[in-house]
């Protein structure tokens, strides 16, 4: 693999600083995502301070004097033993851990799937052009500006005539030509120069040894990001699960399940304390990729 190394060595010798027009973009993009960043935090600190609310009464008396924001003096951590009480028996068969463990293994499955197939998509479009890979794209771009309505029903049939509904075997579908984050992968391959694979084929390298050994790592920390971004918006899915998968509840139906109970029993902070609970794993997988999230998403390749 020494033709690799020269050419690696050789797009890092070719780095140069930041052009001012780069600076200014991305002034503006961290200014815009500093404001997102902001309007997040708020709803999440109102959520926790409304879960810390002695009970009801006192948080409609806040309420009604416009007073949410204040600190609850002395905050009721209680909230969230009852909460997790309740929502153990919000459906009277699963608990908690059920429906942490179903969101565990659905959202890392299905997220992994819908990840890896349309990583390796992309590459082949990108790097095997032809006729027919360049089909394919054109075909994913109409796909994806195609609005689709009303096609929930005939789904749910193919599900059934299938055998999947209610069956671990769902997250199957997945597996799809034009998965989430298409039009990202895509761009992160052609961010890749050909010429890693051509100098790795006069070295001897196979088809699969220059994709998953040259390639692959290349675009990793990038891909990775789009996991775990893949992998928070699969784990706040509730409509697939209360449409498809009622057996095997995750913790973003037992949200949507338990805010129906809280309501009827009048008990709001403790509901906001079961929502705080459901978003302490992905919090804790941010956490620990925030750094492949915000620093690693990049374009490699070679330039010129």
């Amino acid at each position: 693999m020494e033709n690799v190394k020269k050419l690696m060595r050789k797009s890092k010798h070719n780095r140069h600083g930041n052009s001012v027009s780069r600076k200014i973009v991305f002034s503006v993009a961290f200014i815009l995502f500093a404001l997102y960043a902001l309007l997040i935090l708020f709803f999440f600190v109102y959520a926790i301070l409304i879960s810390l609310k002695l009970n009801q009464d006192t948080f409609l008396d806040d309420q009604f004097n416009y007073n949410l924001f204040s600190i609850p003096t002395p905050p009721n951590f209680g909230n969230y033993v009852q909460a997790f009480i309740e929502w153990t028996n919000v459906d009277g068969e699963h608990t908690f851990m059920d429906m942490l463990w179903n969101s565990i293994w659905r959202t890392t499955s299905s997220s992994f799937l819908t990840w890896f197939t349309t990583a390796i998509v992309c590459y082949v479009l990108v790097h095997y052009r032809s006729k027919f890979t360049h089909f394919l794209y054109t075909l994913g771009l109409l796909v994806s500006m195609l609005p689709l309505y009303g096609g929930q029903g005939a789904q749910y049939r193919l599900y059934y005539n299938l055998g999947l509904i209610n069956s671990p075997l769902i997250t199957l579908v997945s597996i799809t030509l034009y998965g989430s984050y298409f039009f990202y992968m895509y761009a992160f391959w052609k961010g890749i120069s050909h010429s890693y694979a051509e100098a790795a084929s006069i070295d001897g390298a196979n088809h699969y040894q220059i994709l998953f050994q040259i390639m692959l790592p290349q675009v990793l920390p990038s891909i990775i990001a789009l996991f775990v971004m893949q992998f928070i918006t699969a784990w706040n899915d509730y409509e697939s699960t209360a449409a498809y998968m009622t057996e095997y509840p995750n913790l973003a139906y037992g949200t949507y399940a338990y805010s129906e109970v809280s309501q009827y029993q009048g008990n709001i902070p403790a509901y906001f304390a079961g929502v705080i609970l459901s978003l302490i794993p992905v919090l804790i997988l941010f956490v620990v990729f925030q750094n492949t999230i915000m620093e690693k998403v990049y374009f490699g390749g070679l330039k010129e």
